[in-house]
């Protein structure tokens, strides 16, 4: 993925490169919340350190674009976005990943970074879309990339192991000229 990993400035929300040494103190803190890790395969960090050593870990990954989430008002890291791409068929297929604090839920962060993560996707890299996919009964994320203009594809099962049992999965995709159409 192309480095340096650029800046993306909006409203609320800035998506900027991770720094490990920085940004430690707030990844620790707010992937404390047990509600963070329902949906996903993260896990609660055990000391500002780990959480130093897992964003160093995560910056390194060469395939991977990775940023912090910031909240403009207060500057203070609140979640991480990535991207990734690859070839398929012909194709430029970007996938993401993104987490943010349950303090920021539903205030607009996660929606501004998704659309700077796609404008940047589309417009810089290329892609001719973008997949991704989250656990069916995750209502708010489902709610959430649906608003972004996902379309969801196919649902599989797959086994969770967060709730110990198969559980049904939601494929989404977004096409280049399905946000082309979209914005502004």
């Amino acid at each position: 993925m192309p480095r340096p990993v650029p800046v993306l400035v909006g409203e609320i929300a800035t998506l900027r490169p991770i720094d490990p040494q920085a940004h430690a103190a707030s990844y620790y803190d707010y992937n404390l919340d047990p509600e963070m890790h329902l949906w996903t395969g993260n896990r609660v960090l055990g000391s500002p350190h780990e959480a130093r050593k897992e964003l160093a870990r995560l910056c390194a990954l060469d395939e991977f674009t990775m940023w912090a989430i910031v909240d403009n008002a207060t500057g203070a890291m609140i979640g991480r976005f990535f991207v990734c791409l690859e070839e398929r068929d012909g194709k430029t297929v970007a996938g993401e990943g993104v987490r943010i604090a349950k303090p920021f839920w539903r205030k607009g962060h996660n929606r501004e970074a998704r659309h700077l993560a796609l404008q940047y996707v589309f417009d810089v890299l290329h892609a001719d879309c973008m997949e991704t996919e989250c656990w069916t009964e995750n209502t708010n994320c489902r709610l959430s990339l649906l608003a972004s203009g996902f379309t969801q594809t196919a649902e599989v099962t797959e086994f969770n192991p967060n709730y110990g049992r198969e559980m049904a999965k939601s494929v989404f995709v977004l096409t280049r000229r399905t946000w082309e159409k979209a914005s502004p």
